[in-house]
């Protein structure tokens, strides 16, 4: 607003209107820091979603935000709904019934399986971490420490989860992946005062999609601008190599899975591993399958298909043919195992069976795609190493 050239009464009035509005602001931040809280403006940031499918993120005129986590396995119902306060304001309206109330951002949390873990780091909270599902699976040195000296405890998972040692560790919100339903223990949690939040993101059917469960998370700690800033960095290096490989024709075919107590779950034309594989052009006998999970088949089934396929991802954590060869002798029949093309994701598996595929794989798709490019096309990146990926020798 300018002043020049205006009357004694027009500057006047200026400069009362600004010593209010001064005035306001500085009552505003006495009063917050009268209630010993900062108010943190970072909560409003609105969210954008561009992939992921499994949750929806609102700010609501109330005050309050609400944070909805959809039902893969039902199509349009609500699996549980949250609505966030921001810590240090007053609520405006009383809290919608549906939902579980959680002050943010949170100060503690309870990540119970590899990928929170590797979300959290992505987003610079793990020393909020203060409870995890298996300490010696953890593949972060740090944490590994940490879980070592107890200041990170382990409390189970799913059917071993022990109900009286996290109630104890009171942590403000515990993380779990969800599977079909809300179970009796995760119940007991939310009866108990502790929210559970559940992170589904292994059921979204892209990598991009699963990576950007890191702005579901980021809700808890209002981490959003963070966590929109780093998933654009790596959408755009993902977007940058799906371009490299653009122009290839020559599509090598594909195996993937093993066979598990007499059934070969392989992955479903439209799961993650199935993207990686239609975007690194391959060839995949079974990219005209609507699952997003994976197919249940025989061993007869697969051999018949894929038997002669060129390559083979992932069959289990092994880390030689010698180990594949031990979980079946059979395996020895197919092609890619004649040829010592099997490429599995235990390059980064340390001695205590802790595997950073599992830890930060979900958030760098695009090193899990510049692996898989590698082994399909290694003359598009004749310098990288492979990062998760291995050569089974």
């Amino acid at each position: 607003m300018s002043v020049v050239n205006k009357s004694p009464w027009a500057i006047l009035l200026f400069v009362l209107l600004s010593s209010a509005s001064c005035q306001f602001t500085s009552q505003k931040k006495i009063a917050a820091n009268d209630a010993n809280t900062k108010i943190d403006l970072a909560f409003y940031h609105p969210t954008i979603i561009k992939h992921a499918k499994g949750f929806e993120i609102k700010i609501l005129d109330n005050g309050l935000k609400e944070l909805t986590v959809w039902d893969p396995w039902n199509k349009g119902k609500v699996f549980q709904k949250y609505y966030l306060k921001n810590r240090g304001e007053e609520l405006k309206d009383t809290v919608p019934s549906d939902g579980l109330l959680v002050e943010v951002p949170i100060r503690s949390i309870a990540a119970l399986s590899s990928t929170q873990i590797g979300i959290l780091k992505f987003l610079n909270v793990q020393d909020k971490i203060v409870a995890v599902s298996l300490k010696d699976r953890i593949y972060d040195e740090d944490l590994n420490k940490k879980a070592q000296n107890g200041e990170i405890q382990a409390v189970g998972h799913s059917e071993t989860l022990n109900f009286e040692k996290i109630v104890e560790i009171d942590p403000e919100l515990v993380m779990v992946a969800g599977f079909m339903k809300i179970s009796e223990r995760e119940t007991k949690l939310m009866q108990a005062g502790l929210p559970v939040a559940y992170n589904i993101e292994w059921m979204e059917s892209s990598p991009l999609a699963r990576a950007e469960w890191a702005k579901f998370i980021a809700t808890f700690f209002n981490k959003e601008a963070e966590a929109e800033k780093h998933f654009k960095e790596v959408e755009d290096r993902y977007n940058g190599l799906k371009k490299l490989v653009y122009e290839v024709e020559n599509k090598p075919s594909i195996l993937s899975g093993y066979n598990f107590k007499g059934t070969w779950y392989m992955p479903g034309g439209q799961s993650y591993l199935g993207q990686f594989l239609r975007d690194g052009k391959a060839d995949y006998y079974w990219f005209s399958d609507s699952t997003s999970g994976s197919i249940p088949l025989s061993f007869e089934v697969v051999f018949d298909k894929q038997g002669e396929a060129d390559i083979w991802f992932g069959p289990g954590q092994c880390k030689t043919l010698e180990d594949l060869k031990n979980l079946d002798d059979r395996y020895t029949l197919f092609k890619p195992y004649k040829t010592g093309n099997v490429f599995c994701y235990t390059k980064r598996m340390n001695s205590r069976g802790a595997n950073d595929w599992f830890e930060s794989g979900v958030m760098q798709p695009d090193v899990v795609f510049k692996d898989a490019i590698k082994i399909l096309h290694p003359e598009l990146l004749p310098d990288y190493e492979l990062y998760y990926y291995q050569q089974l020798k």
